[in-house]
């Protein structure tokens, strides 16, 4: 199989990886994976992370932080909630009210037509940072403070394994994701959050 979806793509190119990508994301029912994630601010100050990072229809996030502390950040599909037990404070938002860069991958689930967020859909010659894998370049159609948004995706499975963001005023986010898995049958339970007693709610996500 994998020897006709690699001819396909040949043939193919461009077109082929975005209609596969479409076609992966619009089966996908949940996907979950190892993340690592690196932040640079308008000071072109980086910060790195890591964890794990579950994802379920509809618009439900799970990002599970070990590294550099503990955090989470969940959506229930209706309301985002970012929690850092050290500081005893949870930040809360509605999911159609965030900008946050965690947010994108998420709305891909059950997706199929990138054509209607983005637009200037272009094959990349740049080398990969994951062998292997094909960069798309494209830009949103609606307007945001999203300059451009990168992708590398794997061409044998057409799973995204890099996401790059880029943002107007400088600032850029970056997720690299291993251990895939997809349409593992994650429950809806998951992706609950409780205020724990004593920590005080913080109305707004930001960037």
């Amino acid at each position: 199989m994998h020897f006709f979806l690699a001819l396909y793509f040949l043939l193919q190119g461009l077109p082929a990886l975005i209609d596969g990508v479409e076609r992966t994301f619009a089966r996908m029912n949940d996907f979950s994976a190892d993340f690592h994630q690196i932040s640079k601010d308008v000071l072109n100050r980086t910060q790195q992370a890591a964890g794990h990072l579950y994802l379920k229809r509809q618009r439900m996030a799970r990002w599970e932080y070990t590294s550099p502390e503990e955090q989470l950040f969940v959506s229930d599909g209706k309301t985002v909630y970012f929690y850092v037990p050290s500081d005893k404070q949870v930040n809360r938002e509605g999911v159609k009210d965030t900008f946050d860069d965690r947010i994108p991958l998420m709305f891909l689930l059950g997706r199929s037509n990138l054509a209607d967020e983005f637009k200037n859909f272009e094959l990349l010659n740049t080398q990969p940072f994951l062998d292997g894998t094909k960069v798309v370049r494209m830009t949103p159609k609606r307007k945001t403070d999203l300059k451009e948004l990168i992708m590398e995706v794997d061409p044998q499975n057409f799973q995204i394994r890099r996401l790059i963001l880029d943002h107007n005023d400088g600032s850029h986010s970056e997720f690299i994701f291993s251990n895939i898995r997809t349409n593992t049958g994650l429950k809806a339970t998951l992706f609950d959050f409780k205020v724990p007693p004593g920590v005080q709610i913080v109305e707004g996500i930001g960037q």
